[in-house]
């Protein structure tokens, strides 16, 4: 027995609304990847300057303090950054009364998954707005991160120069 038009569209409208929900599930993680990364990569570098400064006999070459000092701050930026993916943001809500649900009860099946494939894309749009969002700040954060560790390399290369 084939589906309705109705049934195949409704259901295709509930999965375009997942699978945006799994998107921001993924954004929102790889916000969380920025931030373990680049707290533990400062704090690496942290470490490496406690053991280089407690060394008698090892300084770091002044020509690696500014870019020691940059890769730092970049990622701090980029776990700043990052944590503005967990922000809230209005994803916008359904508000349906128990009157309205009564007074839409004895509606045709094709009017009501109509009705609620509409509902389903206005959710739909506003989470892709959002998510567009989530996706730019992502994106800031990954090049900041980009950034911190192509400073960290110069870093070292410096002191390995010596």
């Amino acid at each position: 027995m084939a589906d309705t038009a109705p049934d195949v569209y409704t259901e295709f409208v509930k999965l375009l609304l997942e699978a945006e929900a799994t998107r921001r599930t993924a954004l929102e993680d790889k916000g969380g990847a920025v931030i373990s990364t680049s707290g533990t990569l400062v704090t690496l570098l942290f470490g490496l300057v406690a053991v280089v400064t407690g060394a008698d006999t090892f300084t770091l070459p002044g020509a690696s303090h500014g870019w020691l000092i940059a890769a730092i701050v970049l990622f701090a930026v980029a776990s700043l950054i990052a944590i503005l993916i967990s922000v809230p943001l209005p994803y916008g809500q359904t508000d349906i009364t128990a009157a309205m649900l009564a007074s839409w009860w004895s509606q045709p099946p094709a009017q009501a998954q109509a009705a609620v494939s509409g509902v389903r894309l206005q959710a739909l749009a506003a989470a892709r707005r959002m998510n567009a969002i989530k996706a730019r700040i992502l994106i800031a954060a990954t090049l900041f991160e980009l950034v911190a560790v192509a400073m960290l390399g110069v870093a070292v290369v410096f002191i390995l120069d010596r």
